[in-house]
């Protein structure tokens, strides 16, 4: 059961990208709009209103960015293309949408799911540890967005540096009590 579950979130993700990513919808901007209300919406009914804004301010100065480099290309035409602002924005409205269809999706996924997986309990660990990271990295931020753009790089840096070691420590702690079941087993 637990790998039919799987199965169909794998091509729930993979028909996304190939549609809205990759494929042939990928430059309807007025499609992209309305899979990006469509996630958003699900992301509130499935979470809250307040962790999907929280969720929409970490992507901000991705997308912010994002959105800085398509201007500059366009006004330095930057390998003759005159296209960058609409390229720009398709891309703007795709990555949080992505994002957020990932983050929803796989919150179907749960720990017993893993653990009930057919594989070595190794492979369980480490897959446990992938799940806690990316749940890891919903957490919210308590500054406002002006200061978050003035310090962006340090934040990301911050970020990085901080799942790092949470996803160390719990890895480690993971393969300690693994470790010890496996011995009182024998």
């Amino acid at each position: 059961m637990v790998v039919l579950k799987l199965g169909i979130i794998l091509v729930l993700i993979l028909s996304f990208f190939w549609l809205f990513v990759f494929g042939p919808f990928y430059d309807h901007i007025a499609t992209q709009l309305v899979v990006l209300i469509g996630v958003i919406g699900w992301n509130m009914l499935r979470f809250s209103l307040r962790e999907t804004i929280s969720l929409l301010k970490f992507c901000f100065p991705f997308v912010f960015t994002l959105f800085l480099f398509g201007l500059i290309f366009h006004f330095t035409r930057l390998l003759g293309r005159q296209d960058w602002l609409e390229d720009t924005f398709i891309k703007c409205i795709v990555f949080p949408s992505s994002l957020v269809f990932l983050k929803v999706l796989l919150s179907y996924i749960t720990y017993l799911d893993i653990l009930n997986l057919p594989i070595s309990m190794k492979k369980r660990v480490d897959l446990i540890t992938i799940k806690s990271a990316f749940s890891k990295g919903g957490l919210e931020s308590g500054s406002n967005i002006k200061y978050r753009l003035k310090k962006y790089a340090c934040l990301m840096i911050a970020l990085y540096l901080y799942l790092y070691e949470e996803i160390e420590n719990s890895n480690r702690l993971l393969r300690n009590r693994y470790q010890h079941l496996h011995e009182a087993n024998k």
